[in-house]
């Protein structure tokens, strides 16, 4: 299953500003389209800088209250001025800047290590391709149930499991059904976790041992000249050698000569 990237929930439209841009303009801009950051860029898209509201407030100083006379009911006003003629000199650089096939939990560990939350996305010659925010990465998991569904049932249709079902709620993936081995079943579980969109996997599988091969029969012990019926009414006879057998036959006609005498 393929993952998301940034591509795939980032802003393509991005305000920016230029490099001279005075500070009222970009407080203006920032104020008029609610947005907390803008991207400076030169004159071919390419990315100078992110000015956010913090550099926002690092570039105005605020100034004590005139001593001017004035009315009695009215309170003493303070009077900002800023520390900065443009917006270059406003922004924060190098911007973090992420490329736009990178996965979702790639950037968001960018944005953790950084104590950030936007980065700003660019292609391989460092142009402006979009922005992508914290907000922004949450995003996989409000995906529908039915887009979810399509991508399970996609993923069980090219693994051997026909006997293994799945229904999806709410992101929550229930898996039912048998399988053959233990090891299948967690297999089947870490796929269906990583399909974009799905919170949380309950694993009901059960394990059906395959049916034992019917065992051969044992081979009957082969049977040496002397063991049937003979031997066992002479047992004498049946671990006699064959010297002893000549010398037992000898034996007997000298005692049939000397009966008949």
């Amino acid at each position: 299953m393929q993952q998301w990237t940034v591509r795939d929930v980032m802003t393509p439209q991005v305000l920016t500003v230029d490099y001279d841009t005075p500070p009222a303009e970009v407080i203006a801009t920032m104020a008029r389209y609610d947005v907390s950051a803008l991207a400076v860029v030169d004159a071919y898209d390419s990315v100078l800088g992110i000015i956010t509201r913090t550099d926002v407030l690092n570039g105005i100083a605020v100034a004590a209250p005139e001593r001017a006379r004035r009315a009695p009911w009215r309170r003493p006003a303070p009077t900002p001025a800023f520390t900065v003629r443009s917006a270059g000199e406003m922004m924060s650089a190098p911007a973090l800047t992420v490329a736009p096939d990178v996965t979702l939990a790639q950037a968001g560990r960018l944005m953790r290590r950084h104590a950030v939350n936007r980065l700003l996305v660019t292609g391989a010659d460092r142009r402006l391709a979009g922005i992508v925010t914290a907000a922004d990465l949450l995003e996989v998991y409000d995906r529908p149930d039915e887009a979810i569904r399509a991508d399970v049932r996609r993923l069980l249709a090219a693994l051997p499991a026909p006997n293994v079902a799945f229904a999806v709620h709410d992101g929550v993936a229930t898996l039912g059904g048998t399988v053959a081995e233990a090891r299948t079943a967690t297999l089947l579980e870490r796929l269906i976790r990583d399909v974009p969109g799905v919170t949380a996997v309950r694993n009901e599988i059960a394990v059906t041992a395959p049916a034992a091969p019917a065992a051969a029969p044992e081979p009957r012990p082969k049977r040496r000249p002397l063991d049937g019926w003979w031997a066992s009414r002479r047992p004498e006879r049946a671990t006699a050698a064959p010297g002893d057998a000549s010398a037992a036959r000898e034996g007997a006609n000298q005692q049939f000569a000397e009966m008949t005498r």
